[in-house]
């Protein structure tokens, strides 16, 4: 699967079909939290997650984003 964009569909879960944007932070945060981070080799979720870290920081300052750097 390609990486996702901004305008991709999230591909599962509570929020499937939303464009990634969309997808509310607290519910990429809740997904880091339980797994996503520990994928092996990174799933296209994990590698959003990752890649946007700035953006959801800023979208949820009080929340723990561990493992990212």
């Amino acid at each position: 699967m390609p990486d996702l964009s901004d305008k991709s569909p999230m591909p599962f879960g509570k929020y499937k079909g939303k464009a990634m944007q969309d997808v509310p932070a607290h519910y990429l945060h809740w997904l880091w939290t339980n797994g996503k981070e520990q994928e092996d080799p990174p799933g296209p979720v994990a590698k959003y997650i990752r890649s946007n870290f700035a953006v959801l920081k800023k979208k949820l300052p009080d929340a723990i984003w561990d493992h990212i750097q």
